[in-house]
């Protein structure tokens, strides 16, 4: 039996649209093997409806990697336990296709690199912000060119945290991306440019009174941000509470909010503050997750 466990991840962070990410301290595991024939898959705290068949997103990531790397298992066994909510912008589809392509990795004997991986996830993804550090864990930069991509891992300092504020509504991918702008302005470009520099510079020296400048975005929040209940005032809320930087989480609809300092006084006000809000939010704290992808095998 193969075991894999892959963080959550939270992508764009700000102005890195499409380019920064990090693992986060919630987790998909998947236990999978190689079985006489057939295919049987069991889903459990999924959080939602998992097809049990090939469009099974973790299957359909294996049969990639196989694919790949010529090998034809005679049957499979999928067994998915995720603790990262679906749909909200944490990298539950990076969980599924990177356990998945770990897994597949190990069965056909190893063939491909954390590179081929990594490239194989990002073509299925559409872009490598949450794949890179479900896969290496820390705050990753991630370029692509052609079909290759490269990536680098930050190990971040503990004590920097994020905060998770997490809806019970969700904003589908499709639908978040495709009220964005085909071309955006000159000015906002350099915006985004200089601030997306900054911030994995304040991140990798903690320099944490610099983030709240560096975080601004203008290619993809203030577009996005019409899909989310009182955003407006939940960023500004954050900041009152101690936030360093908040952020869109990849399309959201989770907010983030970078802490240092006082973390469970930041949960207890930001809970108060969302019972006045008609959708109902949890906020919690988690960290960064620095190690990335884990397999074991049980024999």
């Amino acid at each position: 039996m193969i075991k894999v466990k892959v963080p959550a991840s939270s992508a764009n962070m700000g102005a890195g649209f499409d380019t920064l990410g990090v693992a986060l301290s919630l987790y998909s595991r998947i236990e999978t093997e190689e079985t006489e024939s057939g295919l049987i898959i069991e889903t459990k705290n999924t959080g939602g409806y998992v097809p049990t068949d090939k469009n099974n997103l973790v299957y359909r990531a294996m049969q990639a990697v196989f694919e790949k790397a010529e090998y034809k298992p005679k049957g499979l066994f999928i067994r998915q336990n995720s603790d990262i909510p679906m749909t909200r912008g944490l990298g539950s589809s990076s969980g599924c296709i990177i356990g998945g392509m770990l897994a597949a990795n190990v069965i056909s004997g190893r063939k491909l690199s954390y590179r081929d991986i990594l490239n194989l996830a990002s073509e299925m993804e559409g872009h490598p912000d949450n794949a890179a550090p479900a896969l290496y864990g820390g705050m990753c930069i991630s370029l692509q060119s052609g079909e290759q991509v490269f990536t680098r891992s930050i190990k971040l300092d503990p004590k920097i945290k994020f905060a998770v504020m997490i809806p019970d509504f969700f904003v589908a991918t499709k639908k978040s991306r495709g009220v964005l702008p085909d071309y955006v302005p000159r000015k906002d470009a350099s915006f985004n440019i200089q601030r997306a520099s900054m911030f994995a510079y304040a991140m990798e020296h903690g320099d944490m009174e610099m983030l709240r400048y560096a975080v601004s975005d203008k290619l993809h929040q203030q577009y996005r941000r019409v899909y989310i209940d009182g955003f407006d005032g939940i960023v500004k809320h954050s900041y009152e509470c101690g936030s360093r930087a908040t952020y869109l989480s990849g399309s959201g609809p989770t907010i983030v909010s970078i802490v240092d300092d006082n973390y469970n006084r930041f949960t207890e006000l930001m809970h108060r503050y969302f019972k006045a809000n008609e959708h109902e939010w949890v906020c919690r704290v988690l960290d960064i997750d620095n190690v990335g992808s884990v397999v074991s095998t049980l024999r």
